[in-house]
């Protein structure tokens, strides 16, 4: 072995057990912040605060080291010390044409965080409705669903603190846009939807037959609301009303006045806008990472 060799690697040596330091103490305080939390009643998790801490990195990072794997590496820290602190179980929907949804869970949540199958949507949203420390990951809405699975997110007690919502799209991060992956899935959890600078959120609307989703889109466009996509219930499955699911390119929550206006503006023909959460959008990686 030469000895530039030998130097470089004592080094790096060095340079690890530093690295390991770092890590404990960080995990050390994360834990003093779950305590802190706790005391005052505030929630472990939020993902609107991971998204702007890895966007924060991604912005200050440069050298060799891929994006990808910058994003990996703080996803798995968030996993293995702030979600244990909570005690999360991540419920995954399986089956065909869908090891996707496990394989963007695992890089997400990590490699420590307990996670198990569930063999449908409803199943694992049915677990988060039974327990607030469970997760689930679920598909992309479709168009066109008989039984869509997020009408569950819907149909809520009004007087539930912690309603079900999506707080997460996934994967997070890729080469390219989420919008233009086939296969993408969603995080539903009873965590608060936070506004973390850059989100699209999702809204159902509930309209008699006779209005037509290009009218509606129409309506969110008056009240500066850009319909990013847009899915429905068959409606041969949907009685009276159809049912609509609109993706908007901001944050959208209970408190917005946006959805008011839009129902105000038909008039005696009513409509219901109900905001279900949304997600941070995530990173896009460098093409030359």
């Amino acid at each position: 072995m030469s000895k530039k060799l030998d130097e470089i690697r004592k080094t790096i040596d060095k340079l690890d057990n530093q690295i390991h330091d770092l890590l404990m103490k960080r995990a050390s305080l994360i834990v003093d912040i779950c305590e802190e939390k706790r005391k005052h009643d505030k929630p472990v998790v939020q993902p609107a605060r991971e998204a702007m801490m890895v966007r924060r990195l991604l912005g200050r990072h440069e050298g060799a080291l891929p994006q990808a794997a910058i994003v990996g590496i703080w996803r798995e820290l968030v996993g293995a010390v702030c979600m244990l602190q909570k005690g999360l179980h991540v419920h995954v929907t399986s089956g065909a044409g869908l090891e996707y949804c496990w394989d963007s869970a695992k890089d997400y949540f990590g490699s420590v965080l307990p996670m198990s199958r569930s063999a449908s949507a409803v199943q694992a949203i049915s677990a988060v409705r039974e327990d607030d420390s469970n997760i689930a990951v679920v598909p992309w809405p479709q168009d066109g669903d008989d039984q869509p699975w997020w009408k569950v997110l819907m149909n809520q007690d009004s007087e539930t603190i912690h309603k079900m919502r999506i707080v997460g799209a996934l994967p997070y991060g890729s080469p390219e846009k989420l919008e233009r992956l086939a296969q993408k899935s969603v995080v539903v959890a009873k965590i608060d939807y936070a506004d973390s600078g850059d989100d699209h959120s999702f809204v159902i609307v509930e309209a008699p037959r006779d209005i037509s989703r290009a009218r509606i889109i129409d309506a969110f466009k008056e009240c500066d609301l850009i319909i990013i996509g847009a899915c429905s219930q068959n409606t041969a499955a949907s009685g009276e009303e159809a049912v609509h699911l609109f993706e908007v390119g901001c944050f959208v929550d209970e408190h917005d006045m946006r959805l008011t206006d839009i129902e105000k503006s038909f008039g005696e023909q009513f409509i219901r806008c109900t905001p279900i959460g949304g997600y941070p959008v995530p990173p896009v990686f460098r093409q030359d990472d």
